[in-house]
């Protein structure tokens, strides 16, 4: 089976789906967080916007429902945001003003609330997710040492607002999953130790009852191809970038 193909994961969804899990928002689970076996799907919108929109129209196919987190500029489309948001997805900010203001918190906090703006003028933002900006040295996440983000009417941050002890979290990030090499800032700290090489394994544990009721699942858009040249130059892309990681951030 081809990894990181459009197919492969509508069989991770089916899978999902088969094994009783409810695939649903990150707000709606801050909300309601249980009972019963609850996967999270979030897709952090780095680029190729028509990707997403893509993923939204197979998801809401299949009913089942994501958290769309989009950065700006660089993936706002306001027709795109529009129709996820219209499909039922949730639609957030994918913020990084530290790296965008080298690190000086009250700029960035300014930005953040401009930024912020522009998305509430056409959709309602209920959760945020902080971009990685791997070939930055600030850690956009930082900002809420300083600042509270609930007093700006947010109801939660992707990675500050669960506590990862009791749910799985499982990214796509480095285009493998979980792989810490590969991986500078989509991390948490958690007590799960779960290895997996590729989609099929993942599916694999699913069946074999061996993943934890409640997870939060990690989807870049991006890394997901349906034809062949896409699929090779995402790879070559990805590898690339990893190389870059290795180089300014060793040891990570």
């Amino acid at each position: 089976m081809m990894d990181f193909t459009i197919k492969t994961l509508t069989g991770l969804y089916k899978n999902l789906v088969k094994n009783n899990y409810e695939v649903t928002t990150l707000c709606s689970f801050l909300k309601r967080p249980g009972p019963g076996k609850i996967c999270v799907l979030r897709h952090d919108v780095d680029r190729q916007i028509n990707t997403a929109l893509k993923l939204a129209e197979l998801e809401s196919k299949m009913n089942i429902k994501a958290s769309y987190y989009f950065r700006y500029p660089a993936t706002f489309r306001e027709d795109v945001i529009r129709r996820i948001h219209k499909l039922g997805h949730e639609t957030g900010y994918h913020y990084e003003v530290l790296a965008k203001t080298n690190g000086n918190y009250k700029k960035a906090f300014e930005l953040f609330k401009k930024e912020l703006t522009e998305f509430r003028k056409i959709v309602s933002i209920c959760t945020i997710s902080a971009h990685g900006s791997p070939f930055s040295k600030w850690d956009n996440k930082k900002i809420w040492e300083t600042y509270k983000f609930t007093d700006l009417g947010i109801t939660g941050e992707a990675y500050l607002s669960v506590n990862f002890n009791e749910v799985f979290y499982l990214t796509d990030t480095g285009r493998a999953w979980n792989r810490s090499e590969a991986n500078i800032r989509d991390k948490v700290d958690t007590k799960f130790n779960l290895k997996f090489r590729n989609t099929k394994d993942v599916i694999a544990a699913l069946d074999g009852g061996k993943m934890p009721d409640n997870i939060i699942l990690n989807v870049h858009p991006n890394r997901w191809k349906d034809n062949f040249s896409g699929w090779c130059a995402e790879l070559a892309m990805q590898n690339f970038k990893n190389i870059g990681k290795r180089f300014l951030h060793p040891g990570k």
